[in-house]
């Protein structure tokens, strides 16, 4: 696997608990709660593989790849977390370990309407 590029890394992800959510003491979140934040690569869909996700209503669909975080790792992270990019909220869709090396990880994250 490739070492990620600093300059790679140009968009801004907050990670956040939406309102209305309980935290883990089990109280309710009255506003969003920043659980951390990484800079990002965007990986845009291209040829087969944007028609692919066209054809399964996956177009809002963005994925990213930021440097392993092992708060954001399954089992660790809280379940209702969403992603800011640009300022658009998204549901997060997967987080992977890429090829479990803890060096990157990539997020699926989809636009909420």
């Amino acid at each position: 696997m490739k070492p990620i590029k600093p300059g790679d890394l140009k968009q801004r992800l907050i990670f956040q608990q939406p309102a209305g959510s309980t935290d883990d003491d089990g109280f309710v979140i009255n506003k969003p709660v920043e659980y951390t934040k990484a800079w990002a690569k965007l990986k845009t869909l291209k040829g087969s593989t944007f028609y692919a996700a066209a054809s399964n209503n996956m177009e809002h669909n963005r994925e990213f790849t930021i440097r392993y975080q092992k708060k954001l790792a399954d089992g660790v992270r809280p379940t209702n977390l969403e992603v800011v990019w640009k300022g658009i909220t998204h549901s997060i869709e997967s987080i992977e370990n890429d090829d479990g090396l803890n060096i990157s990880m990539t997020v699926v994250a989809k636009a909420v309407d």
